[in-house]
């Protein structure tokens, strides 16, 4: 991301769409109106702060190299997705129009800020009125304030909370997005209720997920606006629970939730302390008695079927217990993957049993011997009783089997001084399997660090697009002339198996090579496409537009 480029200049409407989804952009301009949006750290190319959900959740956007990165806490954005928090950031960051570096730059007001002083200057008496109108045209307006007047009456609550739950039959994706809108009036009401009666919070949270649940089930939420919604009271049930252990009454309630929940809202670990003895003691005759019913031969390949529901109950308070037992009675219980082998070696481990780890794995790599992470595993448990050429030698193998750079990282650690060895003999053996193509090499040199190899190595024309482009994004500052080249390369590539879909990358690869190289090298490529391509006339357009 250039210097000069502010990040009020790069997210327009397109960009945050294209960035952050349908979803995530509707529900961010909603906390963006609401003033969530606490700034730490405010420039033209970075923001820092937090924003006020279900919690409060940090944020930050910076610049990297040429891009722009970011970061929040929240479920939502835990796979480095552009989550609501950061769209309202974002936002919140153009009111002021941020272009000066200084973060002390004063910001210009608001249509929104404008708006709500003309409201704080009205009468009562006439936003009364039209608040009135507004929820006799709207239900969801009628909806939102009735719950707000319900929480000011005990025992209303939970009467009001039900009709904002109603679903009305299944959800296709528009209507999941504004039915998880409509919830986080919900979800507010209940962190107020948290601070005020835990009690209370609890009971409402389980019927609140109680009704989700099966809302879920008859939904498309691909946009993941109401699963976002059920993490926020899941976590607000939690919390209620800490705030106030209910002890013996939360056994059965959060048991009959469990069986509900296939995505693992409700962790027994957030819950075990606050059971108390005999609650612990309730649960744990729940759980074991559905355990006992599901059959002998019944596998957990499926993880929404009910045995693995079952099977993940009962190890979960296997653990919370420390029941040794009872933990390698559910683990062994189908043995039939390597995957499970791997789990029943990791728990011999986690409860201290290193010898019985080791025979374990080696019993297990003997009967799988191509899974490389069974070898990664034994080799950490050779290394542990400390047999080191043992276990580097299952590292080595495991790296054989698959040369990736997982595989060349776990090899690095256990070479210790000895990796400069060990380098050149793992790349001899990619070389060997190569057959010509040096691709899987060059990928290697990168992730160890050694550009300068991968540049030379790469100059062969074996080399896969992806690789190509990674190079030439690397190279713009320190080598923009092979970065060019790389860029053409990638380019002739991209031509040779192209269609509609591809044009925009297509020409955006030219222009990164136009900007790196004299027009001599790159100009004949471009004349050569717009000779075979002449009739693409949406690809002539988009080289028009780049002035290519």
């Amino acid at each position: 991301m250039s210097e000069d480029v502010s990040i009020v200049g790069v997210f327009d409407e397109a960009m945050l769409r294209h960035v952050a989804g349908p979803s995530a952009l509707q529900r961010g301009r909603k906390y963006h109106a609401e003033g969530r949006v606490t700034f730490s750290e405010q420039t033209s190319t970075s923001l820092a702060g937090e924003v006020r959900g279900s919690q409060k959740y940090k944020f930050w956007l910076k610049p990297k190299g040429d891009v722009l990165v970011w970061c929040c806490e929240c479920v939502a954005a835990s796979d480095g997705a552009f989550c609501k928090h950061l769209v309202a950031a974002v936002l919140t960051a153009q009111d002021g129009a941020v272009e000066a570096v200084s973060p002390a730059a004063p910001s210009k007001p608001s249509a929104k800020n404008a708006l709500l002083d003309y409201l704080r200057v009205q009468p009562a008496e006439r936003l009364a009125g039209w608040l009135s109108a507004l929820a006799e045209r709207d239900r969801d307006v009628e909806k939102r304030l009735m719950l707000y007047r319900a929480a000011e009456q005990p025992g209303t609550l939970k009467p009001a909370l039900a009709k904002l739950l109603n679903a009305g039959g299944f959800l296709d994706y528009r209507r999941s997005i504004a039915y998880a809108n409509k919830l986080d009036a919900g979800i507010e009401l209940l962190e107020g209720v948290l601070l005020r009666d835990p009690v209370e919070c609890r009971a409402l949270c389980e019927y609140a997920l109680g009704r989700l649940f099966p809302v879920y089930g008859r939904s498309d939420d691909s946009s993941g606006a109401i699963g976002e919604c059920m993490h926020a009271i899941a976590d607000l049930h939690a919390r209620a629970c800490a705030a106030k252990p209910p002890g013996q009454v939360l056994a059965k309630p959060l048991h009959a939730l469990q069986c509900k929940d296939d995505w693992g809202l409700l962790a027994l670990p957030r819950y075990w302390d606050c059971l108390g003895a005999r609650g612990q003691s309730d649960y744990a005759r729940a759980v074991m008695a559905e355990y006992e019913k599901v059959p002998q031969m019944a596998g957990d390949h499926d993880r929404f079927s009910e045995a693995h529901g079952v099977f993940s109950r009962t190890e979960a308070l296997a653990r919370c217990s420390a029941d040794f037992e009872l933990l390698q009675r559910v683990l062994r219980r189908d043995l039939s993957q390597p995957y499970h082998h791997l789990r029943v070696l990791e728990s011999l481990r986690e409860f201290g049993r290193e010898r019985e780890a080791l025979a374990w794995g080696e019993a297990a790599v003997k009967r799988f011997p191509t899974d490389t992470r069974l070898r990664a595993a034994l080799s950490g448990c050779l290394a542990a009783a400390g047999m080191l050429e043992e276990a580097i030698d299952q590292t080595w193998q495991a790296f054989r089997l698959h040369p990736d750079s997982q595989g060349w990282d776990a090899l690095k650690r256990a070479a210790g001084n000895a990796w400069p060895l060990w380098r050149e003999r793992a790349l001899e053996e990619v070389t060997v399997r190569e057959k010509g193509q040096v691709n899987q090499r060059v990928r290697l040199l990168l992730h160890d660090g050694d550009l300068a190899a991968a540049v030379e190595l790469a100059r062969e024309p074996s080399v896969w697009s992806d690789t190509l482009r990674d190079l030439a994004q690397r190279l713009r500052r320190s080598d923009p002339t092979t970065a060019g080249a790389f860029y053409l390369r990638l380019a002739h590539k991209q031509v040779d198996a192209l269609n509609p879909r591809e044009y925009p990358v297509l020409v955006d690869t030219i222009d990164n090579a136009a900007k790196l190289l004299p027009s001599a090298e790159w100009q004949p490529f471009v004349t050569e496409v717009r000779k075979r391509h002449a009739r693409k006339t949406k690809l002539m357009l988009l080289l028009d537009a780049a002035g290519l």
